[in-house]
C-alpha cells in the first residue's frame, strides 16, 4: 500500500474525528433532524469514501474490503447518532449498512479521478455538517 494512500486513508479518520469533537462539544443545540442528517450524512460519505478508496488499492480483496468497509461505517453513524437519541443512531447505522456495501462496489471499478472526488466529498461534507450547527 503505498504511503499516499495511507495519508488519504488516515485523513478521512482525522476529519472525522475533529468535526465528531466539534459536534460533541455542542450536542445540546443539535435537533433531531439535524441530528438525523449529521448520522446518516457522516457514516453515508465515510462508507462510500472508504470503500472506494480501500477497493480501489485492494481489488482483489472485495470480500474483506466490504466487511471492513461496512464496520468502519456502521461505527462512525453510530457515534454522529448517539449525540442525538438512539433513533438518529439507528438510522446512522443503517445508513453505515448500506454505504459500506456500496463503497467497494464504486472502489472496484475506479480510478484516482473518482478517489480524488471522494476525498474532496469528505473534506467538504464534514466541513458542512460542522457549519450548520452554526445557522
Amino acid at each position: 500500500m503505498s504511503l499516499l494512500i495511507i495519508l488519504i486513508t488516515a485523513s478521512y479518520f482525522i476529519v472525522c474525528f475533529v468535526s465528531y469533537s466539534f459536534l460533541y462539544k455542542v450536542r445540546n443545540l443539535i435537533g433531531y433532524h439535524l441530528g438525523m442528517n449529521l448520522a446518516m450524512s457522516s457514516s453515508g460519505v465515510m462508507g462510500i469514501a472508504v470503500g472506494t478508496l480501500l477497493g480501489f488499492t485492494f481489488p482483489g480483496h472485495y470480500t474483506e474490503i466490504t466487511i471492513i468497509t461496512t464496520v468502519i461505517a456502521m461505527i462512525i453513524g453510530a457515534l454522529f447518532g448517539a449525540l442525538v437519541d438512539y433513533q438518529t443512531l439507528l438510522s446512522g447505522i443503517s445508513s453505515g449498512l448500506m454505504a459500506g456495501i456500496m463503497g467497494p462496489m464504486i472502489g472496484v471499478v475506479a480510478d484516482l479521478g473518482l478517489v480524488t472526488f471522494s476525498t474532496v466529498l469528505v473534506y467538504f461534507t464534514f466541513g458542512l455538517l460542522c457549519f450548520s450547527i452554526r445557522s
